[in-house]
């Protein structure tokens, strides 16, 4: 197919489209680079472009946030399996909407306002003093690996958002009578009297004659009309049939290795760091004294409004530390664990720091890993056998040969399967369980006489194509052929026409002034009287009956099913209280504002959705998926 296309170019159409061309850059102009790139963006919000570096660090910086937070349990593969890359996405394309949206309305962000709120948030605050505490900002700095300078742009940013964002929530609590009424919903019970109306209760059942079934099978053709059936062609390139006599080469494998060594095997050496910031030289080295003299670090800290873990970096690299002249003395060559260093001038005033643990350097060894380089390896050439085999069964398709002609050329057999319905049953009843469930949703969406592409499994364990040799339309089977099923659809129909009949008659009955008791008495039945919450549920009344309980008005007979039996319920509403409340006038507060911050969400999350259907939001999968594609 892409061959006659490549032939097709080389001919006097080739001219065609090339003047084609010229007469549209005449009319609209050579795109610029700027256009071209632009198009190419992994991620456009609105009129912003984001690159799959931009978004490849934004997800390096989450991954380490995390990573630290779990202990250093959370591997990147998880991390992507766990759809970590598209949280970040998402959180860059809402920032943008609300960024561009604020800048529209020109919503400005002096700098006062982020000095103001550094002074006044108790984040950056010293517990002790209530003042605005450097080394607190140092923290956060530190564990968000950012530059003072990124810092203030982010806050900047932020605060415009936010100011965005409290336009739309009010922050209040839930108006009175709305919590008023949910909380009064949750203490409601009702008093019913219900009764189960059974098979035995229904009377005598029938019998049917030839003219019920026949009757029966007209009225329910669609019962008994054979689904659609198809016979198609199959070929299935499997990644294990292109592996024989494969050998990956030890010098390849250690190539591989070593470009992979400092991103993969490679750990460097990680210190836990005590650290504390003073104002001036003076108060450093005074700590750094009674450091050496035996005081607990908890104690510096204490003095400085610390708890020991706030001062503390666990299992540091020296790439987190942003300040260069303390990751030069916080990993300094000859500190052991306990050392303490001589105050350093830091970005935010005099450091002392005092190493409390020391992880060494590790290495994994090309041996530890030599199998897992040598499986993906064997993964690509395996991979290029698959592609070049198809390329050679699709040149032999260009030329219009079918399936199995072009399989055959290549040294493949194709498998003809069916017929066979959307579900993998025969005509028979008789499961073929041959056919990937990828390979029978193809064979359905073609037309007859038409083959797919190569379409990779969704195991991603190789490649099919389907050639469509048959479709067997849908047709009602003759009478004879399912008299046995008709008769029994006919007789659990009846049993369930009785069931219905009987419960028609005793709700008529309940309605017209009769007690449920002296209708059940007949049936020698007698109802039973129960409470019920709104959680209530046994083998009778199922969740969906409860729910039609409580929806019901007082003195109300109403019915329903239990399970699949045909058996039914009938239930009447004899009272509808309500129990006190034991929720505690505080936690009925919390509530409140719980409920209020759940309607300020819902406005929040539909202004943002639809702030992003204006602006448009634009991802280039092929790029993103090959952004987190961690093979060799």
């Amino acid at each position: 197919m892409l061959s006659q296309v490549r032939n097709t170019l080389k001919g006097p159409i080739a001219w065609l489209v090339v003047i084609l061309l010229i007469l549209a850059f005449a009319l609209w102009g050579v795109p610029s680079a700027s256009q071209i790139f632009a198009s190419n963006s992994t991620l456009k919000v609105g009129d912003k472009n984001f690159s799959q570096q931009y978004i490849q660090t934004e997800f390096n910086k989450v991954f380490q946030r995390q990573s630290r937070e779990s202990g250093g349990s959370l591997s990147r593969e998880d991390a992507i399996a766990n759809g970590m890359p598209n949280q970040v996405i998402d959180t860059i394309a809402t920032r943008s909407v609300l960024t561009q949206f604020a800048d529209k309305m020109n919503l400005a962000m002096p700098r006062e306002a982020v000095r103001d709120y550094l002074q006044q948030n108790e984040i950056f605050q010293n517990p002790a003093t209530g003042q605005f505490d450097r080394a607190t900002l140092e923290g956060i700095l530190y564990g968000n690996s950012i530059t003072v300078e990124e810092f203030e742009r982010q806050i900047k940013a932020d605060l415009q958002r936010a100011q965005l964002i409290e336009a739309i929530a009010a922050g209040a609590p839930a108006a009175d009578p709305f919590v008023d009424a949910i909380l009064l919903r949750e203490t409601e019970r009702r008093r019913i009297a219900y009764l189960t109306v059974t098979d035995e209760m229904a009377g005598v059942a029938a019998e049917p004659g030839p003219d019920d079934l026949q009757a029966f099978y007209e009225q329910n053709e669609s019962t008994f009309t054979a689904p659609e059936y198809r016979t198609f062609d199959m070929l299935l390139l499997r990644s294990a049939d292109f592996r024989e006599d494969l050998e990956a080469p030890e010098e390849e494998l250690q190539r591989l290795y070593d470009a992979g060594k400092e991103r993969l095997y490679d750990k460097p050496e990680r210190r836990t760091i005590y650290q504390v910031t003073y104002e001036t030289e003076a108060e450093a080295l005074a700590a750094v004294a009674s450091l050496r003299s035996g005081t607990p670090f908890e104690n510096i800290a204490s003095e400085k409004g610390m708890s020991l873990e706030a001062a503390t970096f666990p299992e540091a690299q020296r790439s987190d530390i942003l300040d260069p002249s303390v990751a030069e003395a916080a990993f300094a060559d000859g500190l052991e664990e306990g050392s303490i260093t001589d105050p350093i001038q830091s970005l935010f005033g005099w450091t002392v720091i005092q190493i409390a643990g020391l992880i060494p350097a590790e290495t994994t060894t090309f041996e530890e890993v030599r199998d897992q380089l040598e499986e993906d390896y064997l993964a690509q050439d395996v991979r290029r056998r698959m592609l070049d085999a198809i390329d050679e069964i699709e040149e032999v398709r260009d030329t219009g040969a079918a399936l199995a002609d072009a399989a055959e050329a290549a040294g493949f057999s194709v498998e003809t399967v069916g017929p066979i319905d959307r579900v993998s049953f025969s005509p028979g009843g008789a499961i073929i369980d041959k056919v990937p469930g990828d390979v029978l949703r193809e064979a359905f969406a073609l037309q007859e006489g038409d083959q797919s592409e190569a379409l990779r499994l969704s195991s991603d364990d190789g490649y099919y194509i389907v050639g469509l040799k048959e479709i067997t339309p849908p047709a009602l089977k003759p009478f004879d052929y399912v008299r046995d099923e008709v008769e029994e659809r006919w007789r659990n129909q009846e049993r369930r026409d009785r069931i219905s009949q009987t419960v028609t008659s005793i709700r008529t009955s309940v309605e017209a002034g009769e007690s449920l008791e002296d209708v059940a008495d007949t049936f020698n039945r007698a109802p039973i009287v129960t409470v019920i919450d709104r959680r209530f549920q046994n083998d009778v009344i199922s969740a969906s009956f409860n729910d039609s309980i409580f929806f019901a008005d007082l003195n109300d007979v109403i019915s329903g099913q239990v399970g699949n039996s045909g058996t039914q319920v009938v239930a009447e509403i004899r009272e509808i209280g309500y129990a006190p409340s034991t929720i505690p006038p505080e936690q009925v507060d919390q509530f409140k504002q719980m409920i209020g911050y759940q309607l300020d969400q819902e406005l929040v999350e539909a202004f943002v959705l639809s702030l992003r259907e204006d602006y448009g939001v634009k991802l280039n999968q092929s790029q993103i998926d090959a952004l987190f594609n961690d093979s060799l």
